[in-house]
């Protein structure tokens, strides 16, 4: 018997019944239902997708492919907006911002300065406020200075300016502008010494650059006013609850000022801050002037960034520096966990860390680098980035170079 192959019905012109195909029609409905619905969603831009949180808690999120988070944060010296920059200003609440774009704000998922005045609707005139050496920030202020700066620094000697009423105004002020405060005048208030904000981060992909979701790991802020007042019992120690289980930034406000170096009750003070915790690097301000640097226990000290905007006008309190911080941490079910409860997080310092050992959550391990940004700024100069003669002699006062050879940072000089 002949055997005829596929070869022989093509020749005679003949084909052979193909298998009916019934799931054709549906697979192109649902296929078509599907486009719809897209087309819905782009067209209804107010509403968007579940977050990543939510998709976590019902365990349908697609993010096995994610293997590290990363977040970039800038942190900037002191900020006064009364006085002569406000009198500089002449109204316009835009104008001591305005060079602010040399620092590309878009690369940063989050930016903090210390805002070194209380905000209120007092009136305080120029002449008042240069007499008596007290300083108040108008509310107008904080519309556009909420576009740039997330989170502000509040631990600091001129905070109290206004009295005991102005503080809590302060407060209010900021958090409805969508700024949120951490710090206090006084560091005998202990529940005000550590907050835990959620921050802004971005879970990523080594097998696909292109691929990012946008999240929030909750850290702890700590930061202490020390240049009025003396370190007492307790209050330093108040972090250590926060850095046994998730990562802690600390900022102090002491020393001497203008100096070009930190004096030995200085370094005291960061040394104690550093062993209580420990947290993940100290950042200190108040002296006005940039001061030098320090590797202690393997972590990054920097005694005094210096003024952002204000009006001192002698050239050190004409300058200032910015701390470059990028963050790494390996993504794992554990570091999940830690994102789901950014929303509890970011309600109640406490309530999280009461939930974060009720589920036994570890401490996350996040890696470091840093970059120190100079900028100028002074009486009738608009805040921007440093030209790359003054950022070497900024460079030179933090000691920049030797403090990266000691953390091990690659491309260190």
């Amino acid at each position: 018997m002949r055997v005829v192959g596929p070869e022989t019905y093509r020749v005679n012109n003949y084909q052979p019944p193909r298998p009916k195909r019934r799931w054709r029609k549906p697979l192109i409905f649902l296929l078509t239902l599907v486009g719809l619905a897209g087309a819905v969603w782009a067209f209804r831009n107010d509403s968007p997708p579940p977050n990543l949180s939510t998709l976590i808690k019902q365990n349908q999120s697609s993010d096995d492919s994610f293997n590290y988070l990363d977040g970039r944060y800038l942190f900037s010296g002191t900020i006064v907006l009364a006085r002569a920059v406000e009198k500089e200003a002449g109204g316009d609440y835009n104008q001591p911002f305005s060079g602010l774009s040399t620092f590309k704000p878009d690369i940063y998922d989050a930016w903090m300065a210390d805002l070194e005045c209380p905000v209120t609707t007092n009136q305080v005139s120029y002449q008042a406020q240069i007499a008596n050496l007290v300083f108040n920030c108008r509310p107008e202020w904080l519309p556009t200075m909420a576009k740039y700066f997330k989170i502000v620094n509040l631990a600091g000697n001129h905070t109290y300016d206004m009295g005991a009423e102005g503080f809590p105004e302060t407060v209010s002020h900021l958090k409805k502008a969508g700024i949120t405060p951490i710090g206090n005048y006084s560091p005998r208030v202990k529940e005000d010494i550590c907050k835990v904000i959620a921050l802004p981060v971005k879970i990523k992909s080594t097998k696909d650059a292109n691929k990012a979701e946008k999240a929030r790991l909750p850290v702890a802020f700590c930061a202490w006013h020390y240049f009025s007042f003396s370190p007492e019992a307790g209050e330093i120690e108040a972090m250590k609850q926060y850095a046994n289980v998730m990562p802690v930034f600390a900022f102090m406000h002491a020393g001497t000022e203008y100096l070009a170096q930190a004096q030995p009750n200085q370094v005291d003070l960061a040394h104690k801050i550093i062993n209580a915790g420990p947290p993940e690097f100290l950042i200190g301000n108040s002296p006005h002037w940039v001061q030098n640097t320090e590797v202690y226990n393997d972590k990054l000290i920097v005694y005094s960034t210096g003024n952002f905007i204000f009006d001192q006008v002698d050239a050190e309190t004409m300058r200032g520096a910015s701390i470059d911080a990028k963050m790494s941490l390996g993504y794992d079910d554990n570091l999940k966990k830690w994102l789901a409860l950014a929303d509890k997080c970011q309600a109640s310092s406490e309530s999280c860390l009461a939930e974060a050992k009720q589920q036994g959550l570890r401490k996350v391990k996040a890696s470091f680098t840093f970059d120190a940004i100079g900028n100028t700024s002074g009486n009738k100069r608009i805040t921007r980035k440093a030209d790359s003669t003054l950022q070497a002699a900024i460079d030179q006062r933090l000691n920049w170079a030797e403090s990266m050879r000691k953390l091990g940072q690659e491309g260190a000089d």
